[in-house]
């Protein structure tokens, strides 16, 4: 959702946390935005999702205008929400590194280490909960 201001209502994004969102100070406006919802590609917005971000933000901005804009984007999850590491069943030589969610950039580098530790020939086990034949083919 993004609501119209005159001034800058923050100098930085923020996050409060106990709420699950984000507070994001654009020119001209303000942007919260960040719950998740596994509904589907062909669902819409859910209203509920809206109303939760609006009575967050009035907890710290309790004087906004109504909303200027609403809109849900589509994020590609796993059905059990773990990364896929481990090597192709097609191919020996393609390694998966993929699906870490919202956490890629933080599990960037154990993720790395054990992309590493299978290149080499090593099996971590790490990696065993990982692997993409977890899922039927």
């Amino acid at each position: 959702m993004e609501f119209q201001t005159e001034t800058p209502l923050l100098q930085r994004p923020v996050c409060p946390v106990h709420l699950g969102f984000y507070m994001t100070p654009m020119t001209g406006r303000l942007r919260v935005a960040g719950t998740v919802e596994l509904g589907g590609t062909s669902a819409g917005p859910n209203p509920c999702q809206f109303e939760l971000l609006d009575r967050g933000v009035r907890q710290y901005f309790p004087k906004l205008d109504h909303a200027s804009a609403k809109w849900l984007g589509f994020r590609p999850s796993l059905p059990d929400s773990r990364p896929v590491i481990g090597r192709s069943r097609n191919s020996k030589n393609v390694i998966f590194a993929f699906g870490h969610g919202h956490l890629g950039l933080t599990l960037a580098a154990i993720t790395s280490r054990l992309v590493a530790s299978l290149i080499n020939g090593d099996t971590d086990p790490l990696t065993t909960g990982f692997t993409p034949d977890r899922f039927p083919s």
